[in-house]
């Protein structure tokens, strides 16, 4: 068997001989995977230099990688994949689904992306479906399945195996993604750029025991980076130095072609750095670590009021005016005369004897039809009277972007406390651009833990006017990219 080599489509005169070695092909195919790809997988790529149709032959890293798949499948267990781009990822993923469906009965799989036109759109060689077709349509007609008619059973968003009866459908990204359909497992791509992940992840792992997770980074501040660094999902990290064609000469070449946000998202798999239209670019590893509280000095409370969803920081100005964020409460569905009760509970646990000054959003002072207080006065009635003052956003965010640039005894001027983790997201790239416009995504909890943030640095930081850039709109300006200027 192994001294098989793979034979052209027969003809309808073929001799009984070439008709006994097919078939002998075939049952190989059906047992060996990476003899299947190997010898019958085909990927196209228009960067080629001769043909953009290109015989699919398996790197070592890769042939790992689609052993691992297989394992998962059959285990039925979940697998989180974090790639740089040009890996092979996505083509692999969908050439294990592919032998399983022409091989392998009761094999029934989902496709997911973040848009539909990323699922399926006829003729488009990025789209999930036309991969599957263009690799089917290349098959020997010997190893496709019995009855297979492409009207009958090659549809948009589903791919039928008339022999088996296995499907390969598609489906875009929801909030009742999966839901209602049962799959042997599901790829889920480009995972860190769904809306509703949470939603289609959880509704997905009841439809499937296997959930293939697939995605470049883009930031903390999402589902994918959730479930990569805070859940006991397995993880493989398929990096360009796997790749036995790449090296550092090209590396520096892509490099020299990219922003620091494109490096750190397609290639260096680098979470911090990866959002391109994160606030504050300025924030990484040198601005958190672990922190303690001064007994000597006053703790700052940071009060930002929502309906349902209020925040606190505590936080400190150490004596060289560095600014230290302490701790954090974030309110999850909860009354505000509760979470007063949390954050006095929490103040004494935490920072016994410490004196506190406390600083607020303005709003607090404002009435609603949900409360006959105001939030301010609920805080009078327990002895809290905090400070307030009206707030330019774009100010406060400078005075932020330069304390975390300025460098007082080798420190920088603002540090987080690294179990912060509300605050940290947001500075990594919850709190962020909408796309393509200069207006900030009000999201929560990011946006409640920068509004605090911002709260003590309007009360306890100074501007500084050297590297201030004063807009003349009353809209944001985006941080300037260092590696485009602009």
């Amino acid at each position: 068997m192994d001294n098989l080599n793979p034979l052209p489509p027969d003809d309808a005169g073929a001799l009984p001989e070439m008709a006994a070695q097919q078939a002998a092909l075939k049952a190989r195919c059906q047992t060996d995977i990476l003899f299947w790809i190997n010898h019958y997988g085909k990927t196209y790529d228009p960067r080629a230099k001769q043909s953009p149709h290109l015989d699919f032959k398996l790197y070592p890293f890769q042939e790992r990688f689609v052993k691992k798949l297989v394992r998962h499948i059959e285990k039925g267990e979940d697998l989180l994949v974090e790639k740089s781009r040009d890996m092979g990822v996505s083509w692999l993923v969908l050439l294990v689904f592919q032998w399983y469906w022409l091989f392998q009965p009761g094999s029934n799989f989902l496709l997911g992306s973040r848009k539909m036109d990323a699922v399926d759109r006829l003729g488009d060689m990025s789209t999930l479906m036309e991969k599957l077709r263009y690799n089917l349509a290349l098959q020997p007609d010997w190893l496709m399945p019995q009855g297979f008619q492409k009207r009958l059973h090659n549809h948009h968003l589903k791919l039928i195996n008339p022999e088996n009866g296995n499907s390969i459908t598609g489906e875009s990204s929801n909030a009742n993604f999966a839901r209602g359909g049962r799959y042997k497992a599901i790829f889920m791509d480009e995972f860190a750029y769904w809306q509703n992940a949470d939603m289609a992840y959880a509704s997905a792992g009841q439809s499937a025991p296997c959930r293939i997770v697939v995605s470049t980074p883009h930031g903390r501040a999402n589902k994918f980076a959730q479930l990569r660094f805070e859940s006991p999902i397995q993880v493989e990290t398929l990096h360009w130095r796997q790749h036995p064609l790449r090296d550092e000469r090209w590396y520096l070449l892509q490099k020299a072609r990219m922003t620091e946000d494109e490096l750190a998202r397609e290639l260096d798999i680098n979470y911090n750095m990866s959002c391109r239209d994160r606030v504050f670019r300025e924030f990484n590893t040198v601005h958190k670590r672990p922190l303690d509280w001064n007994q000597h000095i006053n703790v700052i409370r940071s009060w930002d009021f929502g309906y349902h969803s209020p925040a606190v920081l505590f936080l400190q100005i150490d004596p060289f005016g560095r600014m230290l964020v302490l701790h954090e409460i974030v309110g999850e569905r909860v009354q505000f005369k509760k979470f007063i009760e949390m954050v006095l509970a929490d103040s004494q646990k935490h920072f016994p004897g410490a004196k506190f000054e406390d600083y607020a959003d303005p709003a607090g002072n404002q009435r609603s039809d949900k409360s006959e207080q105001t939030n301010i006065e609920m805080l009078n009635q327990v002895g809290i009277y905090p400070c307030v003052k009206s707030h330019n956003v774009f100010d406060e965010v400078e005075l932020l972007r330069n304390a975390f640039s300025d460098i007082i005894n080798d420190l920088p001027g603002l540090i987080v406390d690294e179990r912060c983790r509300h605050t940290i997201a947001a500075l990594e790239g919850g709190y962020r651009f909408r796309q393509n416009s200069d207006s900030i995504l009000e999201e929560h909890p990011y946006e409640d833990v920068i509004d605090c943030l911002r709260y003590a640095a309007s009360h306890k930081l100074k501007l500084n006017r050297n590297t201030y850039r004063r807009q003349k709109a009353k809209t944001y300006i985006r941080p300037i990219d260092p590696m485009t200027g602009y």
